[in-house]
């Protein structure tokens, strides 16, 4: 079914849908560019290539004789990758890092129940330290599902290497961990986590976290789920719970239950299904939800609404989606949009002081800080609540606003979910038994932070839901704006799913004569027609004069 849908996205392109493109496009371009990495060692490179491979797809025509579209687009890039290799005289450092995406679900096959027990993390680092024969078969057979043909003929080996290469691999990865040992495996290396910034919001909790970057770029890795591990330290993760709000609508409204793919599970999927956030747990001053039929004017609709409600002008959400392409060829497809905004701002009880700018972490760069030290006045002192303070690698205050919003900073070096970390700092504050006042002796420093990034949740899109009569996700999308300053903050997310039937509405008929018919025609009470005519061609059909034309 998987490639089925490819093969009508593909083929909707050719006809005029570009945005059935770039649904191929999202799908397949985050794995298209780790598998070119693997063989260039270079993300940048990979970056150019996984760009370059689109291209040659939409300049050269796919035929179905060439095999699935999937199996087609990683020939093309394997070898463009190559090439790029060969061009720079590369061949003998090739090496295989396939696999990052924390995204992705371990098959149950590979290590069985070790995989069940270990992290993503662990076993990605064992797969990597396989050879690269090993690592190139497992991954395309194990994470991309192509068949031993299709991977033989990708890696230029026979059939039966693949299965070798698959079986002692696996062998060779039981071994890494078994002699890493379980329980040890998770002593890896930590860049230290400080700045869990929570935003706790009156009638319910939406949480959004951040660790501050090094360069200041504004750009986050965001994650759809309260519950998800953070991941790796080295990148700012986010969080707000707009991307559920728009779940919620599209399990009630659009598919009346729980999402689940023909294809497979999808562990993302089944945790934005437990609803662990709601719209109950907003005041409803601070969101917006609509749903309906893709047009314009639902677009138009949407814009003017957030624009009365909070003041927003234009939407990033929104604009990522194709309104005018629902309607094609004049055979309307059954497509709808959700949208929901999450919009808040607030300030503190008074304006705290900048501060000199100093180092972040290790950064070497120099970033803008704000808050309170031995010089600063002693009103300041009521904006700071302390939760806790066990040393100087584990604290956490709060902040005041004027705007019944609660800041929460939390300073801690782990990885563990955003869920976890907050029943850990509910704890320990319950526990903690010192001063909370914030004295004349204490100082605070909080750096500057500035947010502004968007992602399409590809693993949900081009797959047929179950139940649904080939539904699928076209689109996925989530953006976060947040700002935090000496005066207060801003916090504006939207999120927007845009699913659409593989085929035309199952629920409209379109009764179009424009293939082989036939005529007939008979007095009403009588039995027996007087006249048939049976229209194989054009030559008895009158011609189309373009002036002479109306509006269908």
């Amino acid at each position: 079914m998987d490639i089925d849908l490819d093969k009508k996205l593909y083929n909707d392109y050719l006809n005029g849908n570009t945005e059935a493109f770039e649904t191929l496009y999202h799908k397949y371009k985050d794995k298209i560019k780790y598998f070119v990495n693997g063989i260039v060692k270079n993300s940048e490179k990979a970056e150019d290539i996984t760009q370059d491979v689109f291209m040659e797809i939409l300049k050269n025509k796919y035929q179905e004789e060439q095999g699935s579209f999937k199996y087609y687009i990683y020939l093309i890039a394997k070898s463009k990758a190559l090439n790029c290799v060969n061009t720079e005289k590369r061949r003998n450092e090739i090496t295989q890092k396939y696999l990052s995406n924390t995204e992705n679900e371990f098959e149950n096959d590979i290590l069985d129940t070790i995989t069940k027990k270990e992290s993503e993390k662990e076993l990605l680092e064992a797969i990597n330290i396989l050879s690269e024969k090993y690592r190139k078969a497992i991954y395309l057979v194990m994470f991309e599902n192509f068949s031993y043909k299709e991977t033989a003929k990708i890696l230029n080996i026979s059939i039966q290497d693949v299965k070798n290469y698959i079986h002692r691999g696996k062998k060779e990865v039981r071994k890494i961990l078994i002699k890493k040992g379980f329980r040890e495996m998770n002593k890896v290396s930590k860049v230290f986590l400080c700045i869990l910034c929570i935003l706790v919001v009156v009638s319910g909790v939406v949480y959004a976290a951040t660790k501050i970057a090094e360069k200041m770029k504004g750009e986050a890795d965001l994650t759809p789920i309260f519950t998800g591990n953070i991941g790796d330290n080295d990148i700012n993760s986010i969080w707000v719970g707009t991307f559920q709000l728009a779940w919620n609508e599209f399990m009630d409204q659009r598919v009346h239950g729980n999402i689940e793919f023909e294809d497979g599970e999808s562990v993302l999927a089944n945790e934005l299904n437990k609803r662990t956030f709601t719209k109950e747990m907003l005041n409803e001053n601070d969101y917006y939800i609509k749903v309906g039929e893709t047009s314009n004017e639902l677009k138009e609709q949407i814009l003017k609404d957030i624009k009365d409600k909070f003041g927003i002008d234009g939407s990033q959400a929104l604009e990522q989606i194709n309104f005018d392409g629902y309607d094609q060829n004049k055979e309307k497809r059954r497509s709808n949009t959700l949208y929901a905004v999450l919009y808040k701002n607030f300030e503190f009880l008074k304006p705290f002081d900048r501060l000199y700018g100093s180092k972040f972490n290790d950064s070497e760069e120099i970033v803008k800080y704000f808050g309170i030290n031995n010089a600063s006045s002693e009103e300041l002192n009521q904006n700071v609540e302390v939760l806790f303070f066990n040393n100087n690698s584990d604290f956490a205050v709060k902040l005041k606003t004027k705007d019944n919003e609660e800041v929460i900073l939390y300073c801690n070096d782990s990885n563990k979910s955003f869920n976890e970390l907050y029943e850990e700092l509910n704890s320990k504050t319950e526990n903690y038994q010192g001063n909370k006042s914030f004295t004349e002796n204490d100082e605070l420093k909080v750096p500057y932070i500035n947010i502004d990034t968007i992602i399409n949740y590809g693993e949900l899109c081009g797959r047929i839901i179950k139940g649904t009569n080939q539904l699928y996700i076209v689109n996925a999308i989530q953006n976060v704006k947040f700002s935090l300053d000496e005066k207060g903050g801003n916090l504006m997310s939207e999120a927007a799913i845009k699913d659409e039937y593989m085929s035309a509405s199952f629920n409209s008929r379109y009764f179009y004569f424009n293939k082989p018919f036939v005529i007939f025609m008979k007095e009403t009470d009588k039995l027996e027609p007087y006249f048939a005519l049976k229209v194989d061609n054009i030559d008895v059909l009158v011609e189309d004069n373009l002036e002479d034309n109306i509006i269908m």
